[in-house]
């Protein structure tokens, strides 16, 4: 289900400019031959950087006053930050709102709106950050196998003395790697050359980003080889059940094997916004199925 080759896969400029204009949702990745993966990451940083400009617009007291008056919540962004808009409107602290929405039964009038937030937002619910943390794990565990099989030498980060240090230091020509399970686009690039790769080059010398999810033609950048797929059938899902199959196939992902569930149409909505390519074994469910990676 997962490679560990490291291969440069790219975008050109004016392909990756289309993708971004033309995804809002999962729905659209059919219109792409392109690994769901990869429009997963392009989609997930459109929605961030949405999100960037518009929080700030919103007070929580109005929200909350408006949801109140009207029933409505009038707030564009996704389902959980719309949603922690209006809990701390409401005077919910951190603590209880993080409590609520990983444990929806305790939240008395509340539960409806968050068991629908938490199973339609792929980017912000408590099961997608943690998705985002283990991607990243993973990616840094390829790396390692790939050196090992090589017959590399190699620190790992908490090996390495410093303040900012790369995910491998390796005692080669090249002597840093940073993972990093996303894609590498001109403005993420320029962040982290500002933040880490900089001081990399300052303090270590040569060394080179794998962007997992492909990139566009930057500076000492490739990627990897990676297969993210579900085989997928429908059946009806109550809510209560949804959570526990993302955390199978998180959990069967993770230890790289192979995955197979059975949902509904938004387990599979999210599972796509998630990165997966997910193959519909239902004859007549034909329409649902989406490509494989490549």
């Amino acid at each position: 289900m997962m490679g560990r080759r490291l291969m440069s896969r790219r975008l050109e400029l004016d392909e990756y400019f289309e993708i971004r204009d033309k995804i809002g949702s999962p729905r659209d990745f059919e219109t792409f031959k392109i690994p769901n993966y990869v429009l997963s990451a392009i989609l997930n940083r459109k929605i961030v950087e949405d999100v960037m400009r518009r929080y700030w617009r919103y007070k929580p007291e109005i929200v909350a006053r408006i949801w109140r008056e009207r029933g409505v919540l009038n707030v564009k962004l996704p389902p959980v930050l719309r949603l922690k808009l209006l809990m701390k409107g409401l005077g919910y602290g951190k603590g209880e709102i993080r409590n609520m929405l990983e444990n929806p039964r305790e939240a008395g009038d509340l539960e409806s709106l968050i068991w629908n937030a938490i199973t339609k937002d792929y980017v912000y619910s408590p099961i997608a950050v943690k998705f985002q943390r283990e991607k990243g794990l993973l990616g840094e565990r390829m790396i390692e196998d790939i050196l090992k099989e090589m017959g590399f030498e190699f620190k790992r980060e908490n090996e390495i003395e410093g303040k900012k240090k790369p995910d491998f230091l390796i005692s080669s020509k090249i002597r840093w790697i940073e993972s990093k399970f996303m894609f590498g686009d001109i403005s993420t690039h320029s962040f982290y050359w500002r933040k880490q790769y900089l001081h990399y080059f300052k303090e270590f010398g040569k060394g080179f980003v794998v962007y997992w999810c492909w990139h566009l033609d930057l500076p000492f950048s490739t990627s990897g080889d990676v297969k993210m797929s579900v085989r997928f059938r429908f059946k009806r899902l109550r809510r209560e059940k949804f959570l526990k199959k993302l955390e199978f196939v998180l959990r069967e992902f993770s230890k790289g094997r192979d995955v197979e569930v059975s949902g509904n149409r938004r387990l599979m909505e999210f599972l796509k916004g998630l990165g997966f390519d997910v193959i519909s074994l239902d004859s007549n469910k034909s329409a649902c199925t989406t490509k494989l990676s490549v």
